[in-house]
């Protein structure tokens, strides 16, 4: 197993989960594909041969301390390091240093490339100030608050922020969710958004808003006293603040609910609040959480719906969530009727594995993978037309392996080997001809091992790739050793026999029956079989052999005793598992194999006793397995089944702890818990109540975190520990 190979083994799984528990915006779709297609499109921001860089970007991201948003920057940040490197001190040349993008942007952008010089007319700099609220402007302080992307653009020059990117601009998704303000301070600039509590320098960087402090009182004179209290909110005092001020700093700049101590948090200023934000429910008293609050809430964002109480789940809430962005699988299995399910799959996102098996026609489908689009696993065969195929393949090459063998041709292969490489894998081997073979390896490079021996020196010749490269060598072993015409039956089953046999460097030898089943009996992957082949002897066997196999089992094959066999090798394999055989015992046995299979239980059977065991942490630092604490109903999660969804005696790595108090009732929060989770996750510290929030565990995050700090009561603010680039501002 090569170094990328690892790498795909050990982060994939965690990569993917991490990714769908934190991007709700356009990034999401990159999950469309599946876990492998994420990989990839994260190895693909390294832009080293090798991928040298990825453990750091992955550490990054699974740390919390990369945004999807900016993946974009890894590529010209990486690339630029690789140049100035040999400049730097000896220390600052090794990349495990740098603990964000933005502290390695800092130490080699005097030494980066200055931006080419784009022709500026003269009327430029009036047409950005035409586009943009220009809120308080004197000799060193210019506050302002672009409209547009193009004045986003004008005001961030010279900056790192996504809001001011030629390309993958994200100004569009900041300024939906509220105004973003930009300050220039003695030619400092900084840029403010309160929704997404956010205080970033020129790098791109969080600092404190502290920074701008002597500028305060010229603020509050010019009318915007709210402005300096989103600002910084704990700096003061705010029961003896006017009652207008705190409203103004949550409806006009969109200042988050949990910056109020929640004794002020009575029911006028969470209404104001998730109307501003329907997420923002999370910080609402448990008490205050009715039924017409919730349906603000769904309305602002729907993705509020995993912070509504199961018990006011009902069809009017859900389907106006949907509407407005609530996963799927949020909604109780009861109520997903053709409305519910027709208005998911217009909004798309990989709706259809909560789709009940009865719903799943042509126009569910069809929509499905328009929006998406969508997995083509979830599809009934019957429905995978050509078309649906494509477009499945547009989205991951990987969906080839649930293409019916009706519609692979040439021009399919190509496709799927285009956006994936190791689908060679798949390809007959009278196909695999220069071209596909070229196209294949540059997509992949774990491709060479399904290359046909007697193309690679000149597929090497035409992609410059060394064949002696040790990376490549581990690769050729076995039968991808031996020239295709000596990939005979018997070498396959001699390889099948030393548990040495891979169908993808000889798939044709399967269409023969008598092989397919001998091999078959020592263990094959389904999606490997021909279809004429699947039969019962064949998928019993094998269908816990991965997380898809029951996928690849015909449909009319999938009884009791099949599902069961599978749900206990794979528990993720119950989304394959059609409704009437999720009973009791399916879902028991699919949880105790896998807790994520939780969301797949039918409500009605989630108990205290299952729901405690989904919750409970097994596994390892990137592999942890749980399912979520916000798919057990709320009446059940007690203080044990809490605190068994606990990180598990440290050895979780951080991201396990992100927002995980957020569904924790706010009187099972104490001090113990808080410590924990802010231990394992310092932004936590956003959801430990403010009579918790004691200088221990405020320190615990500051000292991790140090843009933390606002999220500090100011009385304790001074005795904590200042460092980290924070500083080079305040």
């Amino acid at each position: 197993m090569n170094r990328l190979e690892r790498l795909r083994g050990t982060h994939a799984a965690a990569l993917f989960r991490e990714f769908l528990s934190r991007e709700h915006g356009p990034e999401r779709s990159w999950a469309s594909g599946g876990e492998g297609a994420l990989f990839t499109r994260f190895a693909e921001a390294d832009p080293a041969a090798g991928k040298p860089h990825l453990e750091w970007v992955l550490r990054l991201y699974l740390s919390g301390r990369l945004r999807a948003e900016d993946l974009y920057k890894v590529t010209e940040t990486l690339q630029e390091f690789r140049r100035v490197r040999r400049h730097l001190p000896e220390r600052a040349r090794q990349l495990n240093t740098y603990e964000d993008l933005p502290s390695l942007w800092r130490t080699i952008a005097p030494h980066a490339r200055s931006p080419s010089k784009r022709t500026r007319s003269a009327g430029e700099r009036e047409k950005a100030r035409a586009e943009s609220r220009v809120l308080y402007e004197d000799g060193e302080l210019i506050v302002a608050v672009p409209l547009t992307r193009a004045s986003a653009q004008w005001w961030g020059r010279g900056t790192r922020w996504c809001t001011a990117a030629e390309e993958d601009n994200a100004f569009e998704a900041y300024h939906r969710q509220g105004p973003l303000v930009v300050f220039i301070a003695n030619g400092a600039k900084f840029q403010f958004h309160a929704p997404s509590d956010s205080f970033h320098d020129d790098a791109d960087g969080p600092v404190e808003a502290g920074v701008l402090a002597p500028f305060f009182p010229r603020l509050e004179a010019a009318g915007l006293q709210s402005l300096v209290l989103a600002l910084d909110p704990l700096a003061q005092e705010l029961g003896i603040l006017p009652r207008e001020r705190l409203r103004s700093a949550i409806t006009e700049w969109g200042m988050p609910l949990c910056f109020v101590p929640e004794e002020h948090r009575d029911a006028e200023l969470c209404r104001l609040a998730v109307m501003r934000d329907g997420e923002g429910l999370s910080f609402v008293p448990d008490a205050l959480r009715t039924r017409e609050l919730c349906g603000l809430a769904v309305s602002s964002h729907g993705r509020a719906l995993r912070y509504v109480p199961f018990s006011l789940r009902d069809h009017e809430l859900c389907l106006t969530a949907i509407e407005h962005g609530a996963r799927l699988s949020d909604v109780p299995d009861t109520i997903r009727d053709q409305e519910v399910c027709l208005a998911a799959a217009r909004r798309g996102g990989g709706v259809l594995e909560f789709v009940p098996f009865a719903l799943r026609d042509a126009e569910l489908c069809r929509r499905a993978m328009e929006s998406g689009p969508d997995r083509l696993e979830h599809i009934p065969w019957a429905l995978r037309d050509r078309d649906t195929c494509v477009r499945a393949l547009d989205s991951d090459g990987y969906q080839l392996a649930f293409v019916p063998e009706r519609h692979r041709d040439l021009e399919l292969y190509r496709g799927a080997v285009q956006r994936r490489g190791c689908t060679l894998e798949f390809v007959p081997l009278a196909m695999r001809d220069f071209d596909v073979c070229v196209e294949a390896v540059r997509s992949e490079i774990h491709a060479w091992r399904f290359t046909p021996p007697e193309l690679r020196p000149a597929l090497a010749a035409a992609t410059g790739v060394d064949l002696d490269a040790e990376q490549l060598q581990v690769m050729f072993s076995g039968l991808a050793l031996l020239p295709l015409a000596e990939r005979t039956r018997e070498r396959c089953l001699e390889a099948a026999r030393e548990q040495q046999f891979e169908a993808g460097q000889a798939p044709d030898v399967l269409r023969d029956r008598e092989t397919c089943l001998e091999i078959a009996a020592r263990g094959i992957l389904l999606d490997q079989v021909p279809e004429d082949f699947r039969s019962r002897e064949v998928c019993l066997p094998n269908v816990a052999r991965d997380p898809y196999a029951l996928a690849s089992v015909p449909e009319d094959l999938r009884d009791r005793e099949m599902c069961l066999a599978a749900v206990r090798g794979f528990g993720e394999q119950l989304c394959f598992v059609a409704e009437p055989l999720r009973d009791e015992e399916m879902c028991r046995a699919a949880v105790a194999s896998a807790s994520e299979a939780l969301s797949h239980v039918p409500f009605a059977l989630r108990d205290r006793a299952l729901c405690l065991e989904a919750v409970r942490y097994r596994g390892t630092p990137f592999k942890a397995m749980r399912g979520e604490l916000s798919d057990v109903p709320d009446e059940l999660r007690d203080e044990e089944i809490c605190r068994a969804a606990m990180p598990g005696g440290g050895q979780e790595s951080r991201w396990r702890g992100i927002r995980l108090l957020d569904h924790i009732p706010f009187a099972l929060r104490d001090a113990k818990t808080c410590r924990e989770v802010v231990a394992i996750n310092p932004e936590a510290l956003v959801d430990v109540p403010h009579v918790l929030r004691d200088a221990n565990v405020c320190a615990a995050a500051v000292s991790a975190e140090a843009h933390m700090r606002r999220h500090v009561p100011a009385a304790l603010r001074e005795a904590l520990p200042r460092h980290g680039p924070d500083d080079s501002h305040s």
